[in-house]
């Protein structure tokens, strides 16, 4: 009975055509009742109406089933069943098993290159646009093959290491996963994924990032820090500094007129010159809500991450030295700098490495990884 209901599903006669209800065994023995539909299809307009042999919609536990096969048909889509891989095949039939990629040391099957992308549309959902685009498409393509030949040059150690590291990884991702309400298992079949699927990318994203960490050295970080202080590169400066900001709209986000803004902005500008504390001042007028309640200071910040007139006169300052007012497009600031220097090595370090390591990966896929590549045959 379970391979008649199935038939059913795919739109196979049963030779049961009359409105009613039928009882079927399920395969753990317990029983589930169908109750057949004479429903009625309309296909843009028209109406449609399935064959004996294309089966007949039925109710199930509250749901309707219509027959894939009808559907498909009216939809001007051949159906096909694959009883030895147990899969529908809507449209064109696919050899999954083509080769769609040939390079130095393997080759990618069209099923393997589809089960990466769906991977990478499941992580990643904004690539999910770009999914028929011939040139995300060959993206895709030349980022598969490039981890497996990362893979192919993983040391030893690494490699033993790379069990573990997944098993953690899957591990998180579950406990993620199901304080959402849902399973890991759920979440990948969505997609036609398997939590094998998932096994299979993490230990191939792993092992490359393994590898790319592996070719940038200490030295070669402590080289481009020493470079980048030579340089007076404004990447490494943290400075603390105070603020007091009049922005140009009001608490409700009306604009204010020029001359309203113009008179708070001398008003803060004679009191300080008085001799008014600058912490209590920002207090009262500042309308900075991530510095206000603590006097204006932002700590020991990176001064790249300011906007580009902010950063410009925090450079410039001199320490300790009140500010003409600085405008941004956020407003006027009164600003005094406090501290200001260089981060240090140590604190850099992970930064730097990540940064060269991006650099390398980006060479050896756009470079290295083509040069390897001897034949792809992508379908359209």
């Amino acid at each position: 009975m379970k391979e008649k209901v199935k038939g059913l599903v795919l739109g196979l006669s049963i030779g049961i055509m009359l409105t009613g209800s039928v009882a079927y065994a399920s395969g753990n023995g317990t029983q589930i009742e169908v109750y057949f539909k004479n429903l009625k299809y309309m296909f843009d307009g028209t109406e449609k109406n399935p064959t004996s042999e294309q089966g007949q919609g039925f109710i199930y536990n509250g749901t309707t089933y219509v027959p894939l096969r009808f559907v498909s048909e009216a939809l001007g889509k051949e159906v096909q069943w694959d009883g030895d891989t147990d899969t529908v095949w809507v449209g064109k039939k696919i050899d999954l098993s083509s080769i769609v990629a040939t390079y130095q040391g393997g080759q990618v099957t069209l099923g393997e290159f589809q089960k990466f992308g769906s991977m990478l549309s499941l992580i990643y959902p904004s690539y999910v646009q770009h999914e028929n685009d011939p040139e995300y498409k060959q993206y895709v393509l030349h980022e598969l093959i490039g981890y497996r030949l990362a893979n192919t040059r993983l040391s030893e150690d690494s490699r033993n290491s790379l069990p573990t590291l997944v098993d953690n990884q899957i591990t998180a991702t579950q406990k993620n996963v199901e304080s959402g309400g849902q399973s890991l298992a759920s979440l990948l079949g969505q997609s036609g994924l398997t939590e094998a699927d998932y096994r299979n990318y993490l230990e191939l994203t792993t092992g490359a990032e393994l590898w790319f960490k592996s070719q940038v050295t200490d030295d070669q970080a402590k080289a481009a820090y020493d470079q980048k202080v030579d340089s007076g590169d404004e990447s490494l400066v943290r400075a603390s500094v105070r603020h007091i900001l009049i922005q140009f709209k009001d608490a409700q986000g009306n604009t204010r007129s020029q001359e309203d803004v113009d008179k708070t902005v001398r008003e803060v500008e004679d009191k300080l010159k008085n001799g008014g504390d600058f912490a209590a001042l920002a207090k009262q007028y500042s309308e900075d809500p991530g510095s206000k309640d603590n006097g204006g200071l932002y700590e020991n910040e990176a001064v790249t991450d300011w906007v580009e007139p902010f950063k410009k006169a925090v450079l410039q300052l001199e320490l300790n030295k009140i500010s003409e007012p600085v405008k941004t497009e956020y407003g006027y600031h009164i600003l005094r700098v406090e501290a200001r220097s260089n981060a240090s090595y140590d604190q850099m370090k992970g930064q730097i490495l990540a940064g060269l390591k991006n650099d390398f990966v980006q060479k050896f896929m756009n470079s290295e990884v083509p040069a390897l590549i001897t034949k792809t045959d992508l379908p359209q």
